[in-house]
């Protein structure tokens, strides 16, 4: 009988607890113990969290609760009606056990947010751009590997306030050699972030590093001959091997760029070459969709022009010749 009383009464209690913001504005950051079944129901207590803008998301009966809860009134909380407030994961479950199954259910899954958390940003190996590649005209960015991490995202900008972006791209390495013949000379400053595949299959980004800065200063170029654009055809297919294209022009370098539509406002992979092909695995890329590709030639001094857009679609590898495990499957 008193589990069905509980149960009547709390959508009421829910009712008062209306929200200072709109729920979508007030996310879950706080676990409350209200160690009385009165407490729960009293008017007082409901007005209180009422007016303090309050808002209980979800119930554990008869005395957890999952919700926003501003800050300073964990201490009155806790004077005033016996509350407990936790903000971070609970290490110590067996104070929660007196309170029955749904309060250890309870923890159990506030404890869960922690683990997926993206972790902290990326820590820059060195503030001093290291010289590589060929005769030490490329740049290397380099930043310590985050901890489950599956791939990271780098931004480039002319801004230091990054309100506009000359590069914003995802990499499956913790490093981006960077080729300053495609850029004009100036000051830029670069940032990066871990992308976290959560264990619900979606990827979330933690926070940016802190920004630092590389300069591109290029030497005065004797007149020469503008340099072209390297033929890309209107639709290609590849499957089970890298991005490539032929070049009739030997370039020295190359600048790849993969969108999602086809005026590359917002590319999906931005990245730098010394071959005709570059390799997808590790990146987000998906597999049987139409993807658009464009690529630019650097002679290691200065660029051409972007070729032609190329419509592309990175096909689902076929099975692998002699695979034991296929085989047995089909054996079944």
């Amino acid at each position: 009988m008193k589990k069905r009383f509980l149960s009547v009464l709390l959508p009421a209690f829910f009712a008062f607890c209306g929200p200072a913001r709109a729920a979508g504005d007030s996310p879950a950051n706080a676990l409350l113990v209200v160690p009385s079944e009165q407490t729960v129901f009293d008017k007082k207590f409901q007005d209180f969290l009422e007016k303090n803008g309050a808002k209980l998301l979800h119930s554990h009966p008869p005395s957890v609760f999952v919700g926003y809860i501003p800050r300073e009134l964990d201490k009155q909380l806790k004077e005033t009606y016996g509350a407990l407030v936790y903000r971070d994961r609970v290490d110590d479950w067996s104070s929660f056990a007196r309170y029955g199954e749904s309060a250890v259910f309870a923890v159990n899954a506030w404890n869960k947010r922690f683990v997926e958390d993206p972790p902290e940003a990326p820590l820059i190996v060195s503030s001093q751009v290291q010289q590589a590649g060929r005769g030490g005209d490329a740049l290397m960015l380099t930043w310590n590997d985050v901890m489950k991490a599956s791939s990271y995202r780098l931004q480039i900008s002319a801004d230091e306030a990054f309100a506009t972006l000359a590069l914003d791209t995802v990499l499956a390495r913790n490093n981006y050699r960077l080729i300053p013949a495609f850029w004009k000379d100036g000051v830029y400053y670069w940032r990066v972030a871990g992308v976290l595949t959560l264990n619900t299959g979606e990827a979330k980004e933690g926070a940016f590093s802190e920004s630092y800065s590389f300069a591109v200063s290029k030497p005065s170029r004797a007149a020469a001959p503008k340099l072209g654009a390297p033929p890309l055809p209107g639709k290609n297919k590849f499957k089970g091997k890298p991005l490539s294209w032929a070049s009739p022009v030997s370039f020295k370098y190359y600048r790849l760029q993969l969108s999602e539509t086809a005026d590359f406002k917002a590319p999906l992979l931005d990245v730098f070459t010394d071959t005709c092909a570059y390799k997808l695995s590790g990146l987000p890329v998906k597999r049987d969709t139409p993807y658009y590709m464009r690529v630019m030639g650097s002679d290691g001094a200065a660029a051409g022009d972007w070729s032609g857009v190329s419509e592309i679609i990175v096909e689902t590898p076929g099975p692998i010749a002699g695979d034991m495990r296929r085989l047995k499957r089909n054996a079944k």
